[in-house]
């Protein structure tokens, strides 16, 4: 009986600290039009010659990898150059930028020699999401996207039905890999409850 009047209130414990965790707050993100370097920038170094709807790039300092995949398009990762993503079709489409299993501050990406508009999707770690349009021209066209304090993004999405030649000079800060996602730690907190509860029953019969 002394096991469980310790056991059982440190479980629920656990569980209403992991729940607190998936509890919804209010983020945000700006978005911005140029190129704005963020503190602590780095190079998404691109050069593997990979190809497929999904290719991976590397941080230039902590060697995090970042993901370019598409539901549209087949990609492909030059081998020489500047660093880019094109898509083997000649025109990009959609392409969505993130952490495997991590987050990151604010990125900076450049739909480069593109028509018509861009439409950009931001998912945060919290699972919110956040939108933005602009309009593509035959150049650069960088933009900006910095999550506010107390946000972390999940993932980027940029797409567009006149496509552009390439996503080049991608820039990014603030990644961290090996973040749980929200409803991996719901499902933790529902586990120890019911734990709990199982470990109660027991000790009553």
């Amino acid at each position: 009986m002394r096991v469980e009047k310790l056991v059982i209130p440190f479980l629920t414990l656990i569980a209403v600290i992991a729940f607190s965790i998936t509890t919804a707050r209010a983020d945000s993100v700006t978005f911005t039009i140029g190129n704005n370097p963020q503190q602590d920038e780095e190079n998404i170094l691109l050069n593997s010659g990979a190809t497929g709807i999904t290719v991976f790039g590397l941080t230039n300092q902590t060697q995090l990898q970042v993901a370019f995949s598409s539901t549209t398009d087949t990609l492909v990762e030059p081998s020489s150059g500047q660093a880019r993503v094109e898509a083997l079709d000649g025109l990009v489409n959609n392409i969505t930028v993130s952490i495997p299993n991590g987050t990151f501050h604010d990125v900076i990406l450049n739909p480069f020699f593109g028509s018509g508009t861009a439409d950009v999707t931001v998912v945060t770690a919290n699972n919110q999401t956040f939108t933005f349009s602009y309009t593509l021209s035959n150049g650069q066209n960088f933009l900006t996207i910095v999550a506010d304090p107390g946000t972390s993004i999940f993932s980027v999405t940029v797409s567009a039905a006149g496509g552009f030649t390439d996503l080049r000079q991608p820039r990014i800060s603030g990644a961290e890999a090996n973040v749980p996602e929200p409803a991996t730690m719901l499902l933790f907190g529902s586990g120890l409850l019911g734990l709990g509860g199982a470990f109660r029953k027991f000790h009553r019969r």
